[in-house]
């Protein structure tokens, strides 16, 4: 299995617009963060776990022109906004894309985006795809389910005012935008190896963990390698990775995983 972070930015990217870097330093590549999305490739398969604001750049940067499922971990908009880039994704291969989530985020994005729901006309026998074309796929938490040949438990994580969901698949996981993990998230997230974890800041927030919460959970999980993703401009690469136990890492844009 291989994992690319695509993106590892919180909400807003960094920098922010205006050139806002925060801590960072702007002559670090790898401060330079798109909004927060990861590709699994499996058996075979390619899977998408959120379309973000930056899709169309992160798949030009991974060189990536297929894509056979998507997860969704939740319907806000930096982890689905960029959900029109699929449409060159159809064209190229001429297939509706299976899409997972919950029935909440489903429905969420059935209302702002209702064409992508429905299937593309047929033309001389062949689908036209000018627009995005998703097939939608309920999952409910703890159920296992199979996209793209590949199996994936979902689990329930705390997002303060909402839930959003974690995927697991075999030994590796990846949970963002959280603030909390209860004893069922704990229990799916066991005997993992590599962990893509979120990771907003030093600060504590209402929705989203903090560096001691996280580092906490590692403790409690104990997978060889956790990567902290979703990071604001709080955390400079250098500095965050000096301060940081070994087996913990902070994510970069690019990074590549083999598991």
């Amino acid at each position: 299995m291989k994992v690319t972070i695509l993106g590892c930015g919180g909400a807003g990217g960094v920098p922010l617009i205006g050139g806002d870097w925060g801590a960072c330093d702007p002559n670090e590549p790898k401060n330079r963060r798109l909004r927060a999305s990861i590709l699994v490739e499996a058996d075979g398969s390619r899977i998408l776990v959120d379309t973000s604001p930056d899709l169309r750049q992160q798949l030009l940067n991974a060189g990536i022109s297929n894509i056979d499922a998507i997860l969704y971990t939740h319907h806000h908009a930096d982890h689905v906004h960029g959900i029109d880039d699929l449409r060159t994704i159809n064209r190229i291969s001429r297939q509706v894309i299976d899409a997972y989530g919950s029935a909440h985020c489903l429905g969420s994005i059935g209302k702002r985006f209702d064409y992508v729901f429905t299937p593309p006309p047929i033309e001389g026998g062949k689908p036209v795809f000018f627009k995005p074309c998703l097939d939608a796929h309920e999952v409910r938490p703890s159920e296992p389910f199979t996209a793209a040949k590949v199996e994936v438990l979902p689990f329930t994580q705390d997002h303060g005012f909402m839930e959003t969901l974690g995927f697991r698949f075999g030994e590796f996981a990846y949970s963002t935008d959280l603030v909390n993990l209860n004893q069922a998230a704990f229990k799916a997230l066991d005997g993992i190896k590599v962990w893509v974890v979120g990771c907003l800041g030093d600060q504590p927030h209402p929705t989203h963990a903090h560096l001691d919460k996280v580092l906490g959970w590692i403790d409690q999980v104990k997978p060889a390698q956790a990567i902290l993703t979703h990071m604001t401009g709080s955390l400079d690469y250098q500095n965050l990775s000096a301060r940081l136990p070994i087996g913990v890492v902070p994510a970069y844009d690019g990074m590549v995983i083999d598991i």
